[in-house]
């Protein structure tokens, strides 16, 4: 069994210093089980990647189909 642990507002001390901890206990022979992976939320997933390059695509070869930014910004701001 693998547990999932976030931390979140690492910007804080608090957060810091229990990731230090966390990341020390890791270079211990007693820890060798434990793991830091650090994940950087704005990486897209390859589905989401494609989605988006494909929608891209689209948009490029089928341009006239959309209305330009001055029509949308038009209806909403008046």
């Amino acid at each position: 069994m693998a547990y999932t642990i976030k931390i979140n507002k690492t910007d804080s001390n608090l957060a810091k210093n229990l990731l230090w901890y966390l990341k020390s206990l890791t270079e211990t022979e007693e820890y060798d089980f434990l793991q830091i992976i650090e994940e950087d939320d704005s990486i897209l997933s390859d589905e989401t990647r494609k989605e988006l390059d494909a929608r891209y695509e689209h948009f490029l070869t089928h341009y006239e189909e959309y209305p330009d930014w001055e029509m949308v910004k038009n209806k909403y701001i008046k």
